[in-house]
């Protein structure tokens, strides 16, 4: 049956709304969805990275210890995961662990958890640990108001995660999942260290994206009934603008629908630039589609705000990160940002870096000054100590690890020059020995040893034995300064 040219343009009109409209919705919800999904992904990194540095890792290990010893008493058989919550045996596995929750140290990181939470809108945060013999996960604290794991509950080790089997301290990416015992979330876990560096536990977030995704489906169901109904009314109207002289229009019209999502021709070919003025049902089709593109556009400028928003959001997150690795009276670096920068040499070290070493300086008399002058004058003493390393070592990094404690990391052309800088560091301290009461004040005549050690792959068999070889020195000049007194 051969088709009239009317009915072939209605059907071309139908076809091409529709196309442009499901490009439409299906791009929209894919970069909405993208958007949302990025933004609590980071969000949950960032709220487990700073709940790990919260937490007490000094009670957290020693919980971690206690269930440990009480889930290797248990026999194989009789470990009940969480896949069986609410049965008799899952009861009878965690009543197990009941005699902790009573303990000090339970009781004093949920207070914690629990804080974090209540300023926070997130479903919940818990600690967790690790048994790389049986590759599962253990439950230590769950701040959950509603249904929190039990201690020594059991959940299983997911395939992204693995690699903390390997290494401990990459901890648990942020990851989305749909459950049917949780519904949607976005979950992260950021590694515990102790004061050795240890990782004792893990962090986790939970952040219900129910709701989000609840929106999600909502607006996607309304958009499509709207397109649904804006194309009916199209083919209604296409049919009433089956008139002679409709070619050319319909034309313009086609010409700018198939290039109007093409971002290099979307100005010129813009539905509002085709200045169609027939007076006749074309003239109202044309209007619906210049509707249609602004209303398309305005959704499209909400989007860009949207994504401005989720940036200034990363942006003021990035900072708080950066004021975390601040020490906050000198403003260098801090022992955290120390422990972050040790484990990214360690790798470069494994990878064949040779030359590197670090430097450990320390304030004398610390304890007398602040006992005498006060703790303001400490301080003063501490930041002079503080400037004159950033002022000789001013090519290396340089973190405040303790109260009178320092360590440089020797880099690049401080690393040829350790020996020059170290002797300068020497003399710098000397003069303000020599300095009488007149020209500086007793806080300001500071003394300070200084200790380096570089390193051997015939000596150091990790970056830590580096540190202990410089700290090693740096005792031993310290020695020699009191006049052999051992000062620690």
């Amino acid at each position: 049956m051969r088709l009239t040219l009317g009915k072939k343009i209605v059907f071309l009109l139908v076809a091409l709304v529709t196309a442009i409209s499901a490009v439409t919705i299906i791009v929209s919800y894919r970069v909405v969805d993208e958007m949302t999904g990025g933004y609590y992904k980071g969000k949950a990194d960032d709220l487990a990275a700073t709940v790990a540095t919260i937490v007490d890792a000094k009670n957290a290990r020693t919980l971690a210890q206690e269930t440990l010893a009480i889930y290797r008493t248990i026999d194989g058989a009789d470990r009940i995961t969480s896949e069986e919550w609410g049965t008799a045996a899952f009861d009878a596995y965690v009543a197990n662990y009941t005699s902790l929750e009573q303990t000090p140290e339970y009781e004093s990181l949920l207070a914690q958890l629990k804080k974090v939470q209540d300023a926070n809108d997130v479903d919940c945060f818990y600690l967790l640990i690790v048994d790389k013999e049986t590759e599962l996960c253990l439950y230590l604290v769950d701040s959950s108001s509603t249904n929190p794991c039990p201690i020594g509950c059991i959940d299983p080790l997911y395939d992204s995660n693995r690699g903390v089997l390997e290494n401990p301290a990459l901890g648990f990416e942020a990851y989305l999942s749909d459950a049917p015992e949780y519904g949607w979330l976005v979950t992260s876990a950021a590694p515990v260290f102790d004061e050795d560096g240890s990782v004792v536990c893990y962090a986790g977030v939970d952040i219900s994206m129910d709701v989000i995704k609840h929106q999600e489906s909502s607006y996607f169901l309304a958009l499509s009934g709207g397109v649904v109904g804006l194309t009916m009314l199209l083919s209604f109207l296409a049919i009433l603008f089956v008139r002679r002289n409709i070619v050319r229009p319909i034309n313009k019209l086609t010409v700018a629908a198939s290039k109007y999502c093409s971002p290099e021709s979307r100005d010129v070919t813009s539905f509002s630039n085709l200045d169609i003025h027939s007076h006749d049902e074309i003239e109202t089709l044309y209007q619906s589609m210049v509707r249609m593109e602004k209303d398309i556009d305005r959704y499209i400028d909400s989007l860009v705000e949207a994504r401005t928003k989720l940036q200034n959001t990363e942006i003021a997150a990035n900072m708080l990160s950066d004021q975390a690795r601040r020490d906050s009276l000198t403003g260098i670096r801090n022992k955290l940002a120390y422990d972050q920068e040790m484990l990214i040499l360690e790798r470069d070290r494994a990878e064949g870096l040779c030359e590197f070493g670090i430097a450990m300086v320390d304030l004398n008399d610390l304890k007398v000054i602040n006992d005498v002058y006060g703790h303001d004058r400490g301080n003063i003493a501490i930041t002079r100590l503080c400037n004159i390393i950033c002022a000789i070592f001013m090519h290396s990094p340089v973190f405040r690890i303790g109260g009178d404690e320092f360590a440089i990391l020797l880099r690049n052309n401080d690393y040829q020059n350790v020996e020059n800088l170290v002797s300068r560091f020497k003399r710098v301290i000397e003069d303000l020995q020599k300095a009488d009461s007149e020209e500086l004040a007793p806080w300001e005549r500071i003394s300070a040893a200084i200790g380096y050690a570089t390193y051997d792959p015939d000596l150091d068999s990790d970056v830590q034995s580096v540190f202990r070889r410089a700290d090693e020195v740096m005792y031993a000049t310290k020695r020699k300064m009191k006049g052999g007194v051992d000062p620690r």
